[in-house]
C-alpha cells in the first residue's frame, strides 16, 4: 500500500537550494508563497538569495500577518492565480524599492531638458548675423575658422553653417561648448556660451554620464544606468498589476480616473494607477531607448534584431584638433551646399583628412533623422559618398529613431510634450510608491506593537 506523501512543510526542496521544514512563525501568506514557488521553481529558476529577501519581505510588510492571514481560496486555480498575482506584486515593491531613486533621478534631469531646444532659441533671439555691405566680400571658411580660433580660446571640433544668412554659425569646442560666430567674418557674436547653454550642458552631463565640472562619476554612473534597466520590469509588472479582477464598467472607471475626493493611502494608490497606466507606453519607449545608447549589447541586440552587423567600437573624438588641412573647405563647402537645395545646415568636424571631407547636412532642425544626410568629397570636389537615411542599415536607422524617440522631439513639440509629462509622472510614480510602500511598514508595525499587547503574559509559579 502506498504511503500519503508527506505535507509540503516537512519536505526537504532540493531545487531551492534551502530548508523549509522550520515554518513556524511564518505568517500563512509566506508559506503559501514557498508552496506556490516549490512548484514554479524548476521553469522559472528564481535567484535563491531574492527568494529569501523576498520571504522575508512578506513577513515584514505583508498586512495579513500572523492571525489577520487572508482568506485562503478553496479551489486550487484561485489559489494559485491569487499566489501569483501576490508574487507579482512583492516582485513589483522589491524592484522600485531599489531602482526608484535613480529613476527619479534620470526623470528629474530629463524632464529639465525637455524642451532645451526651444529654450536656447528664446534665449538666444536677439543674437543675430547683421547684414553685410556687397561691396565688402566675405572671408574665406578657411580664414574664418582661423580667425575664430585664437577668440573663443581651443581649437574647434566643429564648424556649422546655416542656409539662413541672419542665422549665426555654430563653433563647438570641447567638451561641447557651443559659441555663436558670423561666418562671413569670423567675429564671435554675443559674450561666448550663454548661461541658458552652460546650464543645460551640466545638465546633460548629469543625466548622462553623471558628471558635473568635468569630473565624471563612474560608481554612480554605473548604478544610475543600471537602475533604468530596472524601468522597464517595473512598467510591464505594474501593467500586469492594473487589470481588474472583475471586467465591470465601475471598476474601469476607478483604474482609468483620477479621483479627487480621495485621502492618505487611496489618493497614492489612484495616483500611482492611474497614471502609471496612461503614460506606460512612452516611459516604456524612453526606458528602452535610453538603455540602448547607455549599454553596448543593449545596443548590439538593437542591430542584431533589425539583422545587420552591430559597428565595432565606439567612434572617439580626438584628443587634439589639427586645422592642417581646413583650405580644403574653401572649395569643397560650397559644393556641399549644392548637393541638396533643401538643405538648412551644414556642418563639418575637425580634425580634417588629407584626402577627403566628410560633411552631414541636415534639411531640417536637427530632431528628425529622415532628413539628415551623411555625404563626402574628395580634396578634388568628386563626391564619394552620398547616405540619405533610407540608404543606412536598418540597424542604424533604427538607432537614430530610439535616439529622437528619447526625447519625443522626432514628433516635434508635442512628442517632447508628451516626454515631459511621462518624465513628471515618473517622479509622481516613485513618490506614490515610495508612499505607500512607507504606509505599509508603518501599519505593519502598528499591528505588530497592538499584537503583542494583547499578547497573554506567562508569570512564573
Amino acid at each position: 500500500m502506498r504511503s500519503a506523501p508527506r505535507p509540503i512543510s516537512s519536505r526537504r526542496s532540493r531545487s531551492i537550494g534551502w530548508n523549509l521544514r522550520s515554518s513556524a512563525g511564518k505568517s500563512a501568506v509566506s508559506k503559501r508563497f514557498e508552496a506556490v514557488y516549490r512548484s514554479i521553481a524548476h521553469t522559472v529558476k528564481i535567484q535563491d538569495c531574492f527568494c529569501r529577501i523576498l520571504v522575508l519581505i512578506l513577513d515584514c510588510f505583508d498586512p495579513c500577518f500572523g492571525e489577520t492571514a487572508p482568506f485562503i481560496p478553496k479551489t486550487r486555480a484561485d489559489r494559485h492565480r491569487m499566489n501569483l498575482r501576490r508574487l507579482l506584486f512583492w516582485f513589483h515593491l522589491v524592484i522600485g524599492l531599489v531602482v526608484g531613486l535613480t529613476i527619479c533621478f534620470f526623470a528629474v534631469t530629463g524632464s529639465l531638458m525637455a524642451f532645451q531646444p526651444q529654450i536656447i532659441t528664446f534665449a538666444e533671439r536677439k543674437i543675430s548675423v547683421p547684414e553685410h555691405r556687397p561691396e565688402v566680400p566675405c572671408l574665406a571658411p578657411s580664414e574664418s575658422v582661423r580667425k575664430l580660433q585664437p577668440q573663443i580660446g581651443a581649437p574647434p571640433t566643429s564648424f556649422e553653417v546655416f542656409a539662413n544668412p541672419r542665422t549665426p554659425a555654430q563653433v563647438m569646442t570641447a567638451p561641447d561648448r557651443i559659441f555663436l560666430a558670423d561666418a562671413c567674418t569670423g567675429e564671435l557674436l554675443g559674450n561666448g556660451p550663454s548661461r541658458v547653454r552652460a546650464f543645460f550642458a551640466h545638465v546633460r552631463d548629469l543625466h548622462r554620464y553623471a558628471a558635473y565640472g568635468g569630473t565624471r562619476y563612474e560608481a554612480l554612473h554605473s548604478i544610475t544606468i543600471a537602475g533604468n534597466l530596472g524601468f522597464p520590469i517595473l512598467i510591464l509588472s505594474g501593467l500586469i498589476l492594473w487589470i481588474p479582477r472583475q471586467w465591470k464598467k465601475v471598476h474601469l472607471r476607478k483604474a482609468l480616473t483620477i479621483r479627487g475626493d480621495l485621502k492618505a493611502r487611496a489618493r497614492d494608490w489612484n495616483l500611482h494607477t492611474v497614471g502609471g497606466f496612461w503614460l506606460a507606453l512612452p516611459l516604456l519607449v524612453i526606458s528602452l531607448s535610453g538603455s540602448v545608447m547607455a549599454y553596448d549589447w543593449v545596443n548590439a541586440l538593437l542591430y542584431r534584431v533589425a539583422g545587420t552587423p552591430s559597428p565595432q567600437g565606439k567612434e572617439e573624438r580626438p584628443k587634439t584638433v589639427d586645422l592642417g588641412n581646413v583650405e580644403l573647405l574653401d572649395k569643397l563647402l560650397p559644393l556641399a551646399r549644392e548637393t541638396d537645395p533643401r538643405w538648412n545646415s551644414l556642418t563639418v568636424r575637425f580634425p580634417i583628412a588629407a584626402n577627403s571631407v566628410p560633411f552631414a547636412l541636415d534639411e531640417g532642425s536637427g530632431s528628425r533623422p529622415q532628413q539628415k544626410t551623411q555625404l563626402v568629397l574628395s580634396k578634388n570636389g568628386k563626391l564619394t559618398k552620398f547616405d540619405t537615411f533610407d540608404k543606412l542599415p536598418r540597424g542604424r536607422q533604427w538607432r537614430l529613431y530610439g535616439r529622437f524617440l528619447h526625447t519625443g522631439e522626432i514628433f516635434g513639440w508635442v512628442g517632447q510634450s508628451v516626454a515631459f509629462l511621462a518624465a513628471l509622472t515618473a517622479v509622481l510614480l516613485v513618490w506614490t510608491g515610495f508612499a505607500l510602500s512607507l504606509r505599509r511598514f508603518v501599519a505593519w508595525r502598528t499591528r505588530k506593537a497592538r499584537a503583542r499587547e494583547r499578547a497573554p503574559v506567562l508569570e512564573a509559579v
